[in-house]
């Protein structure tokens, strides 16, 4: 009987917390906006580019989407990156642009933030996670 007590509550509190966790990622309209504009297909050529300079292109290619970059972080607008494809989507250049320099990026997903929504450049290595952080 002991442990078919304890084994309800070791599920219940697997439940609770896996409930509790989606529930903190939840995307947020505008970064559910956000992602859906990820798998847009464009073009671009960046040859030894500024991140600065690549982030403008794509905010002109993709619009209303906001991209920022962790600048405290270590994340610089000088900074130059390489990366040309033909039809290919916002996230294939993103991926494709940060991974080698060992930046990630993630999207804002907290209605509190100014930035909700927005694209974050950051050093690390995980792609497209929410950020609920303000």
């Amino acid at each position: 009987m002991h442990r078919l007590l304890g084994l309800f509550l070791a599920v219940n509190v697997f439940f609770v917390a896996s409930f509790a966790q989606a529930q903190a990622t939840k995307a947020t309209p505008k970064a559910q906006a956000t992602i859906k504009s990820l798998e847009k297909k464009i073009t671009v050529d960046f040859k030894d580019t500024k991140l600065g300079d690549i982030i403008d292109e794509l905010k002109d290619q993709v619009k209303g989407v906001q991209i920022r970059m962790d600048g405290k972080g270590g994340v610089s607008g000088n900074r130059k990156l390489t990366f040309t494809g033909k039809d290919v989507t916002v996230k294939e250049v993103l991926e494709g642009l940060l991974k080698k320099e060992g930046l990630c990026y993630g999207i804002t997903s907290n209605e509190k933030d100014a930035y909700d929504g927005s694209i974050y450049i950051r050093v690390g290595t995980e792609f497209g996670n929410l950020i609920n952080k303000k």
